[in-house]
């Protein structure tokens, strides 16, 4: 099983702005990932959805394998 999932998650902000278009993660335990793009294309949206601290429009977070966020 993988320590983290993530399956088409999404978000759009209340002005209509994309941030997360459908993203598709598994992270294995014991896994380093780094996280790496221009400004603007989500990596903090992404992080703060992750630890609930961002709300998401759509998609399933598991972590652990226990469901964090299915919509």
């Amino acid at each position: 099983y993988f320590m983290l999932e993530i399956n088409n998650l999404k978000k759009i902000f209340e002005n209509g702005s994309p941030a997360l278009k459908g993203v598709d993660l598994k992270i294995n335990k014991g896994e380093f990932v780094s996280i790496l793009g221009p400004s603007g294309s989500g990596k903090t949206t992404l992080l703060r959805s992750i630890n609930g601290l961002e709300s998401v429009s759509g998609g399933e977070i598991y972590f652990d394998n226990k469901k964090k966020y299915r919509l």
